[in-house]
């Protein structure tokens, strides 16, 4: 076996692995007591374009993660301050992104290491992913089923998903950059290119000026392009979310093809990959979708991933239904099922029984997914029975409540459910949730309000003061939560979030007292851990740091999943120059999920200042 040194001005770079130093440069082959290097990844080069040198290495860990292992290390071979950026987000990105399949770095994994030549190399080490890389798997075993297609696309989704919401997006999604795992599990890796997502970057990208100076203080500087899979908007440097998209979608056209992107012919008039005619086991609503994806222009992609995922499920209903339209079998029964509605409409005497079967033959519609037909039945049978109204708007709320995997077709039930009975105040509160969930708080607002004319309850003001909060409208969110303490003074959720409110506003002496009546009027485990939790957290600020640590501890115990006790921990022990006890607060501050904004706060803060150390 081979050692290689670490410094990239070396003559000599392989050696035995029983030496200690390199024989061309006398650079120790044992990275800061832990990392030898195993083998290169990348062609060794002293070519200045090739800014990084990746290696496969044997990591014997470190006091906190004893790993004993092979893993993977990128090298910065050049320090300029560009460059840095690169390595420091894909740094923050390891961190900050919770997800099982992208690679996993800790807090002792990214640091600067001096060899024997006059410069500081930059390393980041991240876990090695086991399995092949898509564009190898497809040149051995050719183009993909519409399952597997389906199931993949689901797969990286439900990653890019996790990404964007951690505020990030990849920037170079390709078959190559996907590994298939021995599970079969999908991972993305080399996030060499990602990107921090901030609203400074949103608005100069929507004003059309780029993000950072350069190419004419136009355009951004660390424009990364992937011949083919880039859109034009990340050429010209003005890359979004949506660019991932855009990307995801060639991948599949690549996939779905196994033809290389570059043999593809584009259409003279629209640009568009002309690709459908090598793709005989996609049906066309998929093939539409992919298309959608690729779309020119990133307003006409899907806007989430999480659209991506709920428009996947009902592709998987639209393709049963594409294909039973087809078949013989339906024609012939949508035949005689016309001909013998037609007999029945002869027979005025039996009117109701011609209602209630035009109800069920909507019903049957629209569980094929065929909602305009479902309507044309419902208001058939209004039109001979209004009083089949009140069953067809349950109907659609009951449809409604039952699609908690698919926001978009919950809004679009509840929405119909509405239209059959306007005064149903919990379809109007059951939406406005819907559309929160899916970040449409127009429609979140308009429906809360609607509910609460028509019936006020303290969970609808509740609802809608977490909807300011969510948009941190934070004077708007405590206006309705004390509207739902009027109506309900024992509620506990309320005064969960209202003393958390207080936290944020400083407010700490209201923020205890708001806890402790929380504490007086809930048995619930996870609740009253968030009760303690602001205890803990009023006490750090007020400088109480022993009953802040009885608090927290006591929120550990009843909750031991909450980043947020971790990360206030973690603070009192910075304090108390605990550096080891912190150390394992902080790492569990920083895996843990969560989706408060004060944490990611928390967290950024400690990543900079981690950043800061290592320069």
């Amino acid at each position: 076996m081979t050692s290689y040194c670490i410094n990239p001005f070396c003559t000599q770079r392989e050696n035995l692995d029983t030496s200690d130093r390199c024989v061309g440069c006398g650079t120790t082959l044992l990275i800061n007591n832990r990392i030898r290097l195993i083998r290169p990844l990348k062609e060794l080069t002293d070519n200045p374009d090739q800014n990084f040198d990746v290696f496969e290495v044997d990591d014997a860990g470190t006091e906190h993660h004893p790993f004993g292992k092979r893993r993977i290390m990128k090298v910065l071979k050049w320090n300029t301050s560009k460059l840095r950026k690169f390595i420091e987000q894909e740094y923050l990105a390891l961190q900050l992104i919770e997800h099982p399949n992208i690679p996993k770095s800790y807090m002792d994994d990214f640091f600067t290491f001096t060899p024997t030549s006059p410069l500081v190399l930059h390393c980041l080490i991240m876990d090695k992913i086991e399995g092949i890389n898509l564009e190898e798997w497809i040149s051995l075993n050719g183009r993909i089923s519409q399952e597997l297609a389906l199931e993949w696309l689901k797969n990286l989704a439900e990653i890019l998903d996790t990404i964007h919401r951690s505020e990030f997006f990849h920037r170079d999604i390709k078959p190559s950059n996907i590994i298939l795992q021995p599970n079969g599990q999908l991972t993305l890796v080399d996030f060499g290119a990602v990107r921090r997502i901030t609203n400074t970057y949103l608005s100069k990208v929507s004003e059309g000026g780029g993000t950072d100076t350069g190419r004419g203080g136009r355009y951004e500087v660390t424009v990364v392009i992937s011949p083919r899979y880039t859109p034009l908007e990340q050429i010209e440097g003005q890359a979004v979310p949506q660019s991932d998209f855009f990307a995801l979608g060639r991948t599949f056209v690549r996939l779905c093809t196994a033809t290389k992107l570059i043999d593809l012919p584009a259409d003279e008039k629209t640009g568009r990959l002309n690709w459908r005619d090598k793709v005989p086991q996609i049906d066309k609503p998929f093939a539409d979708f992919i298309d959608e994806l690729m779309a020119f222009s990133p307003g006409k992609r899907p806007q989430t991933a999480k659209i991506i995922l709920e428009r996947l499920e009902k592709i998987q209903e639209q393709n049963k239904f594409y294909r039973l339209t087809k078949s013989r079998a339906f024609k012939i029964s949508v035949l005689l099922g016309l001909l013998i509605l037609g007999a029945i409409v002869n027979f005025k005497i039996l009117l109701p029984i011609r209602a209630k079967f035009l109800v069920s033959q909507g019903e049957k519609a629209e569980a094929a997914n065929n909602s305009q037909s479902a309507q044309d039945f419902f208001d058939s049978a209004i039109k001979i029975n209004s009083q089949v109204k009140d069953d067809i708007a349950k109907f659609y709320f009951n449809k409604a409540s039952r699609s908690t995997k698919n926001l978009e077709d919950a809004k679009r039930y509840y929405e119909i459910s509405i239209k059959y009975n306007n005064q149903d105040a919990d379809a109007y509160a059951n939406l406005a949730f819907v559309c929160q969930l899916l970040n449409n708080f127009e429609c979140a607002i308009t429906n809360y309000s609607k509910a609460l004319q028509l019936k006020p309850t303290w969970e609808g003001y509740f609802g809608l003061g977490t909807l300011y909060d969510d948009q941190g409208k934070k004077d708007l969110a405590e206006q309705q939560y004390n509207l739902a303490l009027e109506i309900n003074s024992q509620a506990a959720p309320v005064f969960n979030n209202l003393s958390r409110l207080k936290n944020i506003k400083g407010d700490y002496d209201a923020a205890i007292i708001l806890a402790m009546e929380g504490l007086k009027e809930t048995q619930k485990p996870e609740l009253q851990a968030a009760l303690y939790k602001n205890l803990g957290w009023a006490k750090l600020k007020q400088k109480m740091l022993d009953e802040a640590e009885q608090y927290l501890k006591k929120a550990e115990k009843l909750d031991p999943q909450r980043a947020d006790i971790y990360c206030l921990m973690a603070q009192i022990q910075d304090i108390l120059g605990n550096k080891d006890n912190s150390f394992l607060s902080w790492e569990a501050c920083m895996t843990l999920n969560s989706e408060q904004p004060e944490v990611f706060g928390w967290r950024q803060d400690l990543l900079q200042r981690i950043i800061k150390e290592t320069r």
